[in-house]
């Protein structure tokens, strides 16, 4: 079991503690918190298409519109059943931000985001740390919620709660994952976990899966302890499978993509070309897996099995 004080008792395979450590590792150099030493200055995309590296996609479940959260700012993706789109043919940031934004989810048509300003809107935030913002008009404003200056997430999951929502957070400096049950507008402390990525169970708000060096984790008591899912693949990124029945579908770091429904199983369904920097899936309007990644921003409708590119770097 990891508790705070104990995040070194996960453990499995020597073999995929280094793939994993390796694909970290490189993410961490991508997705690192580049904040320019001259505020004047927008941060540049590190590999020379409009996007930059991608730290997350949310598809809004009304409507199908999908937006890559990106180290230049929020994309508002092409319709996902269109033709394919060059990235450099794509139009800037939306409402020309160019905000790091690290953690992002969507929960019905709200985003939710953290990271760091645009220098050129907000050079006064010191540190540069968004805390928690929110959007509910597709990121042309934000609204900031708590722990600005403060709180730079990494990572971020939400899930309805009766009559408010559940929020986690992997906070990367302090390395624990953070817990709101109001919204966001207080926190408590969670586990010290070195995690990739997070995902809530939206039919039990209080469990939480996280991808680690050491294997796929579960917490049953709102991230205060994290034990191994016994016989669960290594997956690098995970999203819930149904928001009313639950399951998890996610991504190795050898781009197989795997899906756990109920007690069924889990079961390989497909792969994906290329390092994944991102996955989101949305049940509705329709079955959606989208991935982002070196190739760029790719949509499967059969859970991995075929591809079609949405936009290529």
């Amino acid at each position: 079991m990891v508790t705070a004080g104990n995040k070194a008792s996960i453990r499995n395979t020597p073999r995929f503690r280094a793939a994993v450590f390796t694909a970290v590792a490189v993410a961490s150099t991508l997705t690192g918190c580049s904040v320019p030493t001259d505020r004047g200055q927008e941060p540049a995309a590190e590999s020379g298409d409009a996007f930059g590296h991608v730290h997350g996609i949310g598809i809004n479940p009304a409507t199908g519109a999908a937006f890559a959260a990106t180290h230049a700012g929020v994309f508002e993706l092409p319709p996902l059943d269109a033709d394919t789109v060059r990235a450099g043919d794509l139009e800037g940031p939306i409402a020309g931000r160019a905000q790091d934004t690290m953690g992002f989810t969507m929960s019905g048509d709200t985003m939710f985001g953290s990271g760091h300003p645009d220098p050129a809107e907000e050079p006064a935030v010191s540190p540069p740390n968004l805390g928690l913002i929110t959007s509910s008009d597709n990121a042309s404003t934000w609204e900031t919620i708590s722990l600005r200056g403060q709180t730079d997430f990494h990572d971020l999951a939400v899930a309805p709660d009766g009559n408010t929502t559940r929020i986690y957070g992997h906070d990367e400096s302090a390395g624990t994952v953070s817990i709101s049950r109001d919204g966001g507008s207080t926190w408590a402390a969670g586990a010290t976990l070195a995690l990739r990525d997070l995902s809530v169970d939206p039919t039990m708000p209080s469990t939480l899966y996280a991808t680690t060096a050491d294997g796929l984790a579960v917490s049953t008591d709102s991230a205060q302890t994290f034990t191994l899912v016994p016989g669960a693949p290594p997956l690098y990124l995970l999203d819930s499978l149904d928001e009313k029945a639950g399951g998890l579908i996610g991504v190795t770091v050898d781009g197989t993509v795997w899906v756990q429904s109920g007690s069924k199983p889990w079961t390989s369904t497909g792969t994906i070309e290329g390092e994944t920097e991102a996955l989101t899936y949305a049940a509705t309007p329709m079955s959606r897996l989208v991935v982002a990644s070196g190739r760029g921003i790719m949509a499967s409708d059969d859970l991995g099995k075929t591809w079609r590119d949405v936009v290529l770097n």
